[in-house]
């Protein structure tokens, strides 16, 4: 039987991926995959702003304040090892490219903050 609590979350999930999308395209990021499953975790946005690429997380809290701290450091080096891998296997151009990790942080009233530059691997592989 389908949960109905998870189903509720995977759609407001699915709505901040959307807006976090929509604002980023209107920023001028080139939004180049969404969702993007590896063996270590999802990666919900790969987008390019110049020749950066940016790997951005998207959390969906009640206050912009608790979606801060939705994301601790252990997640985030998880992030940077699943896109390391997902980068890996797009070719050299994206995984010789400068990195960035965002947050994209969504609240109810379609408030939202897109926190540029959210984290940085201590010791990068790449480009850092």
């Amino acid at each position: 039987m389908i949960d109905p609590a998870r189903q509720k979350a995977e759609r407001s999930g699915r709505l901040a991926e959307w807006i976090a999308l929509t604002v980023l395209t209107l920023k001028g990021y080139r939004v180049i995959a969404t969702r993007q499953k590896t063996p270590l975790g999802e990666l919900d946005l790969v987008c390019l702003k110049h020749q950066t690429v940016v790997i951005v997380e998207v959390k969906r809290r009640k206050t912009l304040i608790e979606g801060e701290w939705a994301v601790p450091a252990m997640a985030w080096q998880r992030i940077g090892r699943a896109a390391e891998i997902w980068l890996s296997k797009k070719g050299d151009r994206l995984y010789s490219a400068d990195r960035r990790f965002d947050l994209f942080l969504v609240a109810p009233g379609f408030r939202f903050c897109h926190n540029l530059d959210a984290w940085r691997p201590e010791n990068p592989l790449t480009h850092g």
